[in-house]
C-alpha cells in the first residue's frame, strides 16, 4: 500500500541548512496538501535541501534566487548524482512557492522579440474576432511563426517587403516534409494570417491570394473509424478494479458514446454534470455551449469513477491524473488521446488514426449504418453546419456499391 507523505517538524532537523531552511516546512506542507506519496515527497526534500547546501557554497542570496540559477545547480548536480525526470518540477514548484511567501522576487519575463509581438497580436484576434478555443490558437500561431522565421531569418521583421514569391517558396518548402492534411492546414492558416496582416495593414497587398491550391478537398477520402465490435473491445480493455481504470473507462465512454472532442472531455468540470436533470454541459469549439442527455450507461461510468475512482483533490475539473500532483489534464488535450492510444493497444487493434477524434467518426459512421440520417447525426456531433457531417456519406460502402454503375467495357 502507498503510505502518504506526512512529516513531524523534528523530521526537517536534517535537512535545514542554508538560505531555504526556513522554509522547508511550509513546502513539505505543501507537498502533503498535494497528495505525494512518502517516499516521492522525501525525494523532492533532499532536492531542496542539496540546492540550499549548493547556495551555501555558490555565497547566493536567497533573493537571487530564479529559474537560471536553478538550471545551474541541476548542471551541476547531474554529474554527480542520477537524474531524475522530476527535478525541473519540484524545483519550478519550489519557486513558484516562494514567489507565492514574497520571498522572492517575481519572474521576470524575457524582453519580446518582434516576431512574438505579431504573434500576440494575432493571437488576440483569433480568441476576440474569430472565438477560436485556445488549441486552435495553437496550432494558427505555429504556422504563423514558422513562415515568419522562414522569410526573416535574421530577426527583423519588415512586413512591407513581403511578396508572392515569399509566400509560395515557403508553401513548396514547408508542404514538402509534410502529410497531405499537414499541408492543407498550413496554407489554411497561412491564408488566415496573411488576411489579418491586410487587414490590419501591415502589408500593402493582400498575399492570400497567392497560396496555391493543396490537392485533395474536404471529401476525397473515407474517415477513420472503428466498427462497433471494436468499439466495445476497446471499452472492455479497461481494467475498472484500478483507480485509473476507472478514470479511462469513462472517458472512453464520453467519446464512444456522446462524440464529444478530446478539449471537451479536458474542459469538463463537476458543474457541468445535472444529475437531477440527466443532462451534460458542453463547452465546445467556438465558445458554444450546449446540453447533451446523460445516458445511462455514460452516467454509470463516470459516477463510479467520482465515487471510487477520483482522488480527492480541490480542482472542479472532472477528470484529473492518477498521480501527485492532482490537477486537471492541461491543453492541448494530448492527455485524452493518451487513454485512447493506450486502450487500442491493450485491445491489440491498430488503425490508422489513434487519437480521441477516432471515436467520434466510429459514433457517427455507426449511427449511419442504423438508420440515423446525417441531419440527426450532424445534431449528436453538435456540428455547426451540415456540410461537415457529409463526409460521412460516404462510409456505408456496401451501399455506395450497390449504387455503383459497372465500367464501361468491363467483365459481366
Amino acid at each position: 500500500m502507498i503510505k502518504p507523505f506526512r512529516l513531524r517538524p523534528q523530521d526537517l532537523h536534517p535537512l535545514e541548512a542554508g538560505p531555504l531552511a526556513p522554509h522547508l516546512a511550509s513546502f513539505a506542507a505543501l507537498l502533503a496538501q498535494q497528495r505525494y506519496c512518502r517516499v516521492t515527497g522525501w525525494n523532492k526534500l533532499r532536492l531542496v535541501a542539496a540546492l540550499s547546501n549548493w547556495m551555501i557554497q555558490t555565497k547566493l542570496r536567497l533573493k537571487d534566487l530564479s529559474e537560471q540559477r536553478v538550471t545551474k545547480f541541476l548542471g551541476c548536480r547531474w554529474r554527480r548524482v542520477v537524474y531524475r525526470s522530476g527535478d525541473k518540477c519540484t524545483l519550478a514548484l519550489l519557486l513558484q512557492h516562494l514567489r507565492q511567501l514574497d520571498v522572492i522576487p517575481p519572474q521576470t519575463p524575457p524582453p519580446l522579440t518582434p516576431v512574438d509581438i505579431i504573434e500576440r497580436a494575432y493571437g488576440q484576434y483569433l480568441r476576440q474576432e474569430r472565438s477560436f478555443m485556445s488549441g486552435s490558437v495553437g496550432q494558427y500561431l505555429t504556422v504563423a511563426r514558422r513562415f515568419l522565421w522562414h522569410r526573416f531569418r535574421d530577426g527583423k521583421i519588415r512586413l512591407k517587403e513581403l511578396c508572392t514569391k515569399d509566400v509560395s517558396d515557403f508553401v513548396l518548402r514547408d508542404s514538402s516534409i509534410r502529410g497531405r492534411r499537414s499541408a492543407q492546414l498550413m496554407t489554411s492558416v497561412l491564408r488566415s494570417f496573411l488576411n489579418y496582416l491586410f487587414q490590419e495593414g501591415k502589408t500593402d497587398t493582400n498575399l492570400a491570394t497567392a497560396i496555391p491550391a493543396t490537392a485533395g478537398g474536404r471529401l476525397s477520402e473515407l474517415p477513420r473509424y472503428l466498427e462497433a465490435a471494436e468499439v466495445e473491445k476497446l471499452l472492455r480493455s479497461c481494467d475498472r478494479r484500478q483507480n485509473a481504470g476507472r478514470r479511462d473507462y469513462a472517458v472512453l465512454v464520453l467519446l464512444a458514446r456522446l462524440g464529444l472532442r478530446a478539449s471537451e472531455v479536458v474542459n469538463l468540470e463537476l458543474d457541468d454534470i445535472d444529475w437531477a436533470a440527466g443532462e451534460l454541459i458542453v463547452r465546445g469549439k467556438g465558445n458554444r455551449v450546449d446540453r447533451m442527455p446523460l445516458l445511462q450507461e455514460v452516467g454509470k461510468a463516470v459516477a463510479d469513477y467520482l465515487k471510487r475512482g477520483r482522488p480527492r483533490c480541490s480542482t472542479r475539473r472532472v477528470f484529473v491524473h492518477c498521480k501527485a500532483p492532482y490537477v486537471g489534464f492541461s491543453s492541448p488535450p494530448n492527455a485524452v488521446s493518451g487513454i485512447v492510444n493506450r486502450a487500442l493497444g491493450r485491445a491489440g487493434l491498430n488503425p490508422v488514426n489513434r487519437g480521441a477524434h477516432l471515436l467520434r467518426h466510429s459514433l457517427a459512421t455507426n449511427l449511419l449504418r442504423n438508420g440515423a440520417s446525417l441531419t440527426q447525426i450532424s445534431q449528436v456531433l453538435r456540428h455547426q453546419q451540415i456540410q461537415t457531417t457529409e463526409i460521412y456519406a460516404k462510409v456505408d460502402v456496401k451501399a455506395l456499391r450497390a449504387l455503383a454503375q459497372p465500367w464501361p467495357g468491363g467483365v459481366q
